[in-house]
């Protein structure tokens, strides 16, 4: 029972995914054009130069050694967007995925693994893994648009982050739907190939 149910829980956390990451992003557009918070580093060698430079910083920046945050007056709905962009494409890779593992997850319950659509499956689900990953990047687009707009790209820099782990799975998943793929292309082969006639009985 518990198995049966599982599909549905699965499509069911995608959906709340999704539509959290859309109000997240629908939220912060309508702040604009108020302030923007965006993650920086200083361009300067410290935290403590910066102090003593008597740069005119925005409002309510705060003043640490690495990254610090700023928020910005006068944003626009596309900034606004694109500081929660990462936000929003996760809840969306996170639908999808859910309809694709949930589909997955069918076909073995069913009794029915590596069907022709699994590779598939699988593939789009390494596509999303990727993509998700490469979201961290969009805030740090944000940033820069940002700081370009107050004046600030000369004492500031966009906070990029990036992490290896979500290419290395999206990799891993190719690689295996790539597996699956000569699977099934070797069972239908098998399957078509005719059947051998029993020896006679003379």
């Amino acid at each position: 029972m518990i198995v049966n149910l599982t599909p549905y829980a699965i499509r069911f956390a995608g959906a709340v995914a999704a539509i959290w990451g859309i109000a997240y992003a629908i939220n912060g557009a309508t702040r604009a054009p108020g302030y923007v918070t965006i993650r920086v580093t200083p361009a300067l060698e410290s935290a403590d130069h910066l102090r003593l430079s008597g740069v005119d910083l925005p409002a309510g920046v705060g003043l640490h050694d690495g990254e610090l945050s700023l928020n910005v007056w006068d944003s626009t709905v596309a900034e606004q967007v694109l500081s929660r962009a990462d936000v929003l494409l996760s809840g969306l890779c996170a639908g999808i995925a859910a309809l694709l593992l949930s589909a997955l997850l069918g076909s073995v319950t069913d009794g029915r693994p590596f069907q022709r659509r699994d590779p598939a499956r699988i593939t789009w689900l390494a596509a999303l893994v990727i993509v998700w990953g490469l979201g961290s990047l969009l805030p740090g687009l944000a940033a820069a648009t940002v700081l370009d707009r107050a004046g600030l790209a000369e004492t500031f820099l966009p906070s990029l982050t990036l992490s290896w782990v979500p290419i290395a799975g999206g990799g891993f998943l190719l690689a295996l739907a790539l597996s699956l793929r000569e699977r099934v292309k070797a069972s239908d082969a098998a399957a078509k190939r005719p059947a051998t006639d029993p020896p006679s009985c003379s």
